[in-house]
């Protein structure tokens, strides 16, 4: 017994016919427990956990991309989409980089020491590699 023939089943029940309602009853409990349907649900959830795993490592949050994925599957994928990026900007060349990057993998600076200098240095930097 599917669904289908659960629903069907439901629809010309006779309320007043208790051993007709257990029978529904049982009838739709079994297809609820049927273990093949369970497998397509924890499989179609692993399944939108992972794709979430995958954009919110592109956004540098993958646990969280990991678990509204699993959550709410298409629609997690969404928030992970639009919330802010846990990416952390690199201060030589500006491109993103995950927050605890050593080096850019971008243009390969020491991340922390270039933080770490004035606005003062930089700008001699600059001023440096000019020339005439």
């Amino acid at each position: 017994m599917g669904l289908s023939a659960c629903i069907d089943a439901w629809s010309r029940l006779d309320p007043a016919d208790p051993a007709s309602v257990q029978l529904a009853l049982d009838g739709c409990m079994k297809a609820l427990l049927d273990p093949v349907l369970w497998a397509w649900v924890v499989g179609i959830n692993v399944a939108c956990a992972l794709v979430g795993l995958l954009i919110g490592w592109a956004r540098g949050r993958p646990l969280m991309g990991f678990l509204w994925g699993a959550a709410l599957g298409p629609i997690g994928w969404a928030v992970v989409l639009l919330s802010r990026a846990g990416l952390e900007e690199c201060p030589e060349c500006g491109q993103p980089n995950v927050p605890r990057a050593k080096a850019c993998r971008h243009c390969g600076v020491n991340i922390k020491a270039a933080a770490a200098r004035s606005p003062r240095s930089a700008l001699k930097r600059v001023e440096r590699g000019r020339g005439w």
